[in-house]
């Protein structure tokens, strides 16, 4: 297979963006995209009028950044925007069905989203970060002319002759006899419907259980911090016993979870941190009661077992659940050493009101209160006692956190990006014995989304806006696969809205206590 080649138009509009279109073109590289790109290949002194010239002309396809400032530029034909769209305009003139130009929009939150150059083309929307993993993956696969879905090809109606009668040459016919009498129509066979079968669902993931009883047992794990001696980090890792619960899903598959104790602690991060946002403040203390936490984020097992249950007397389901949603399943997913499927790994592609079906459903077959954790429930037990940007001290490293290696936090160490989730419970627990806190997937919370903590509650509740639409951003938390390490922070919020997917983002479940029998 050659390697497609690409030439990267956008204007120079900051820094940060300059940034995030060398990442773009580091990430088409990395998945075999020839990628041209002015940061790499232009030399001071070097024709620029000459370089995007041949640039375009010589590329098998052109992206083109659509950020507000690259359409105005582009519109009143200045800079570096603006001539390239003269040649842009000159390529379409010749040919108007040529799809060498893709547009990318970034940072254009308004129309026109493309510049006038480049008619009514479908665009790939890059304006949420929380997406860019699935984007990427549809601009390398057009780029590649590997699609997600092909078209088939042609048939014909089941009603005619087998394709072995559908000779071209003459065929002589039998004469029948006159005498011979007429012969009944024979009786079509029966054939099964074709159904196109989504997902195989492995038969000892799916038994129903009955009733799902709590049961107390203790969890025997291991911790981590994470110092500096010498100018080297180094991990301390020491066993952990705590106390928990375990609910049987199917037969194979149950759902541990952890007793968080009760407590208070300060929310959020103080200014001048580092990747702090604004988001992140004020600081303000939380005291909250005691709660059960799934000591890992929902596996894709946990994930099929519940949405194959079948509504018994007394439950009701609100909505349909894909049993199989994630992207990092048998097909995507490059299996680790020691790992034999992708079934421990955490579900995602789920949205937020996929989650709560999810937990009304086990809410309903076990007789407990299931819910996604408010905001302050997630970042307390995410804490777990620490007052660090992670639980595990000051930084973190690719051999405790599934993140982007290529990065760090202040000077700690770099290492793996894996780019795509693990198996949960691959790395050490924080000191109450909960799992992939910090990064593998982003964690779906109950709140709406605030700009920052002014009005938040202090109770550990979820901050609910009671006259918000439907549609209104969700909190995420702990950061992903796909991030930098200063997004997977204790203090680190995100928003989402309930109705997207995206292969950055999971859940984990809380159960508050009452109405549980242990």
């Amino acid at each position: 297979m050659t390697n497609p080649s690409v030439f990267l138009s956008y204007s120079h509009d900051s820094a940060a963006h300059k940034g995030w279109v060398r990442k773009l073109a580091e990430d088409l590289r990395a998945q075999g995209v020839d990628a041209t790109l002015d940061q790499w290949d232009l030399r001071h002194g070097a024709d620029l009028v000459a370089f995007m010239e041949a640039g375009i002309r010589e590329a098998e396809r052109v992206l083109m950044v659509c950020s507000s400032n690259y359409v105005r530029k582009a519109e009143q034909r200045k800079g570096g925007a603006g001539y390239e769209g003269m040649i842009v305009t000159s390529h379409v003139a010749r040919s108007t069905d040529t799809v060498k130009f893709i547009p990318l929009v970034r940072d254009n939150p308004t129309e026109p989203l493309l510049p006038d150059f480049l008619g009514p083309r479908l665009w790939l929307d890059f304006r949420d970060d929380l997406l860019y993993a699935e984007r990427l993956e549809d601009l390398v696969r057009e780029l590649h002319d590997l699609p997600r879905f092909r078209k088939p090809p042609l048939g014909r109606p089941a009603f005619l002759f087998n394709s072995a009668e559908l000779v071209s040459e003459p065929v002589a016919l039998e004469r029948k006899p006159a005498t011979a009498q007429p012969v009944a129509a024979a009786q079509p066979e029966l054939t099964k419907p074709l159904l196109i079968q989504a997902v195989v669902i492995e038969p000892q993931l799916v038994q129903q259980v009955a009733a799902i009883p709590l049961q107390r047992i203790t969890i025997n794990t291991n911790t981590c911090l994470l110092s500096q001696e010498g100018g080297r980090w180094r991990e301390e890792r020491r066993p952990l016993q705590v106390e928990g619960y375990r609910q049987q899903l199917a037969e194979a598959v149950a759902l541990t979870l952890v007793q968080i104790p009760a407590g208070k602690f300060l929310m959020g991060s103080s200014k001048g941190g580092l990747s702090r946002s604004d988001a992140e403040g004020p600081q303000h203390e939380v005291t909250l009661g005691s709660f059960l936490m799934a000591q890992t984020p929902i596996t894709q097992a946990q994930w099929r077992a519940v949405a194959a249950w079948q509504p018994q007397e007394g439950e009701r389901w609100g909505r349909q659940l894909n049993p199989a949603p994630s992207r990092f399943q048998i097909e995507q997913a490059r299996l680790l050493e020691g790992e034999t499927s992708p079934h421990q790994r955490p579900v995602e592609r789920v949205s937020w009101f996929d989650a709560i079906e999810f937990c009304s459903r086990l809410s309903q077959r076990t007789g407990c209160t299931y819910r996604l954790p408010s905001e302050a429930q997630w970042e307390y037990a995410c804490r777990a006692g620490s007052t660090t940007p992670f639980h595990f001290g000051e930084t973190i490293s690719p051999e405790l956190v599934n993140y982007d290696g290529n990065y760090s936090y202040t000077n700690g160490p770099k290492g793996i990006y894996r780019q795509q989730t693990i198996e949960v419970g691959s790395f050490p627990a924080n000191a109450w014995g909960l799992h992939d806190m910090h990064g593998n997937v982003y964690e779906l919370c109950e709140d709406h989304w605030h700009g920052s903590y002014k009005g938040a509650p202090t109770d550990g509740s979820a901050w609910l806006n009671p006259k918000a639409e439907v549609d209104e951003w969700r909190l995420l938390r702990g950061g992903s696969w796909y991030d930098r390490p200063g997004d997977c922070r204790s203090a680190s919020r995100y928003h989402h809205q309930p109705v997207d997917v995206s292969s950055l983002v999971g859940l984990r479940v809380v159960c508050l206590p009452h109405g549980c029998s242990s």
